[in-house]
């Protein structure tokens, strides 16, 4: 099987698993072009099929458990929120572990600086939002 074998509409949805833009593309060669450009190709395109079905496996034989913020361990004063605004599942830097559900994390100024420096996709957030995403 091939990209060529799919329907535009699987087509789309897979560019967008990848974060490849394909507005203004109106049949599967340019959608197919536009993957090719980005180096999704039918064999990434498969591989990532079988490590998603291999990791939804592992996940109900174990559940990760993420790290909670011990409230007594930082000085609030020095403390923001950063929220990651990346596509990504799940994106470790620096000893912080952001995912798609839980993508607020609480760190020192320091810290989220050398983030916003080295990485795009991670924000400052308010309280107010944390709250309305957990609410």
């Amino acid at each position: 099987m091939s990209f060529e074998t799919l329907k535009i509409a699987e087509l789309r949805e897979i560019a967008e698993s990848f974060a490849v833009e394909t507005d203004g593309l109106k049949n599967k060669a340019n959608i197919i072009a536009a993957l090719a450009e980005e180096g999704v190709t039918w064999a990434v395109y498969q591989k990532t099929l079988n490590t998603i079905k291999e990791a939804s496996e592992d996940a109900f034989q174990t559940e990760e458990i993420l790290p909670r913020l011990d409230p007594k361990s930082v000085d609030s004063d020095d403390t923001v929120l950063v929220r990651m605004t990346r596509e990504n599942f799940r994106y470790d830097i620096l000893g912080f572990t952001f995912t798609k559900e839980h993508p607020f994390v609480a760190m020192s100024e320091d810290k989220a600086q050398e983030i916003f420096d080295k990485e795009e996709g991670f924000r400052l957030a308010t309280p107010k939002e944390v709250q309305e995403y957990y609410g």
